[in-house]
């Protein structure tokens, strides 16, 4: 069964590559874009490999830090789109978010130091599996400081730029909760990570399948609720003077 999982995904990255590139906007989601290109490799070889097996590890280990290195491009890509006109605020949420992942390491490499029963995995897995919890509550916790932006002022995107928003909020929360599941437990919760891993996997493949399309991006949308009508140009006016001091700061 877990076999036949890694086959879809593998091709449901495959399809969704595609997808971007004859639609186009493989040029507006580059980073997004080398990401499943190389989520499909890594998916493909792994699944050849087979679960549980020397290679299979061996590749994971080899090629997991591309991956984070590849989240955190996606995460500064979508920040810039949703920052695309207030160039201040995103760079210093750029600087914000490598802080960010650099003290999530650091509690992360200080929780090793408390003894635990559930060490039997190694510790180079150990290490992994503390290193991809912290980079995904880093990466998640970002990304709800965008749509806390986007609740808050009335910041038109398109659905595509909103819509992956939220798929890979989600996707990095439930993530990181698995392997703080497995940093924790050991080799008694892999089983059920892996699954869970997987199950997470599809639904973000299928909902990115679903709404991603040339349609999303002419369509544009504001997330901030109106339980404040007339207030959308003082908002506004909050937010530019907040941006020119940013970008002042960040310039001298």
């Amino acid at each position: 069964m877990s076999g036949v999982i890694d086959i879809l995904i593998v091709m449901g990255t495959a399809l969704l590559s595609i997808r971007l590139y004859v639609s186009g906007l493989h040029r507006r989601y580059r980073a997004f874009f080398l990401f499943l290109v190389f989520s499909t490799l890594q998916n493909l070889a792994v699944a050849i490999a087979g679960a549980g097996s020397g290679a299979y590890q061996k590749i994971w280990v080899l090629t997991e830090p591309f991956e984070w290195l590849l989240y955190v491009c996606v995460v500064l890509e979508l920040y810039a789109l949703v920052l695309h006109d207030y160039r201040g605020l995103y760079t210093a949420g750029r600087w914000l978010l490598m802080v960010a992942i650099v003290l999530a390491l650091l509690a992360s490499a200080v929780s090793l130091l408390v003894p635990s029963h559930y060490t039997r995995q190694g510790h180079l897995m150990t290490y992994y599996y503390m290193a991809e919890r912290a980079i995904y509550f880093s990466l998640a916790v970002f990304l709800l400081t965008i749509f806390a932006l986007l609740m808050r002022y009335p910041i038109a995107l398109s659905r595509n730029s909103i819509t992956h928003s939220m798929v890979f909020s989600v996707y990095f929360f439930s993530n990181a909760v698995i392997f703080l599941l497995v940093s924790t437990r050991g080799f008694e919760a892999i089983r059920i990570a892996g699954y869970a891993t997987q199950a997470v996997n599809l639904a973000a493949l299928g909902t990115w399948l679903a709404i991603l399309n040339p349609a999303g991006e002419k369509r544009r949308q504001v997330l901030r609720p109106v339980w404040m009508p007339g207030r959308e140009a003082e908002l506004v006016s909050q937010l530019n003077h907040l941006n020119v001091a940013l970008l002042r700061a960040t310039r001298s």
